[in-house]
């Protein structure tokens, strides 16, 4: 009421659709998640309605997926940023931040997805670790030659290049800036591309050949984005305002407005 209350006051009748973590089993009420391949009918029809001021408002669910060595995976929120995504014909989208996204679509439908923990992973390491001591000095600046160096020895630690690997390179994000290879204020930039350029490359082998989609932050879509080109592949910004286009597909789909 607080965020939308004088919407709620000038339109009585209009329908209340929300996502994300509110639908958790810690939010308001449970929507349980729904495994993948998913559809906005699908999804639309595991919706739950909770009562609230004389209204019904509809939560929606998250998605599951289970690979196939077995491991499960899930998401709350990001599968509608998604769905607003794939309608402008997106086949591989891209949700960088703390946990990042990958997946993959098919007319409108949500086949998979893996998740990579990468955001935490560089904030665990550079708030917590020596490695990161010099990182966490570090103040954020324009992307430039430590990031794109720290995408590709990231993608070929996670490749396996050279006899390399992703444990043993993160140790540079202290050892360059010590021995005086890398600018002290350029350690941040560094370890962040190592984690990026990792993920980029683990993603790739799991994901069709599908030029991805980035959405999320400015700031974050643009490391994604630089982080791309370093690696000398093709990706591009995802549509603005996203999750409002996943609402409204999946309203239309639940009948809630008109087509």
């Amino acid at each position: 009421m607080r965020l939308i209350g004088e919407w709620l006051a000038a339109c009585p009748d209009a329908p209340v659709l929300a996502f994300g973590m509110v639908g958790s089993w810690h939010g308001w009420r449970e929507a349980p998640y729904l495994p993948c391949p998913a559809e906005p009918a699908a999804i639309v029809g595991k919706l739950v309605a909770v009562a609230a001021e004389g209204r019904r408002v509809w939560l929606a669910p998250g998605l599951s997926y289970e690979d196939e060595t077995g491991q499960p995976d899930v998401m709350r929120g990001e599968e509608v940023e998604i769905l607003g995504i794939a309608e402008v014909g997106a086949r591989l989208v891209v949700l960088p931040g703390s946990h990042s996204k990958w997946a993959a679509m098919d007319k409108g439908r949500v086949l998979r997805f893996r998740t990579f923990v990468t955001g935490e992973l560089f904030a665990a390491i550079r708030d917590h670790t020596l490695a990161g001591a010099f990182a966490r000095g570090a103040k954020s600046g324009p992307i430039g030659a430590a990031f794109a160096l720290g995408v590709a020895r990231g993608a070929a630690a996670a490749r396996g290049d050279k006899k390399s690997g992703l444990l043993g390179s993160l140790s540079g994000a202290r050892s360059l800036p010590l021995m005086g290879k890398l600018p002290d204020e350029d350690a941040g930039d560094h370890l962040s591309g190592l984690l990026i350029g990792a993920e980029i490359e683990e993603a790739r082998r799991l994901f069709l050949n599908a030029e991805p989609y980035v959405a999320g932050s400015e700031a974050l879509v643009a490391r994604y984005l630089a982080a791309f080109e370093a690696l000398g592949l093709q990706a591009r910004a995802g549509p603005a305002k996203a999750a409002a286009r996943g609402l409204l597909i999946l309203a239309r789909a639940a009948g809630l407005i008109e087509a």
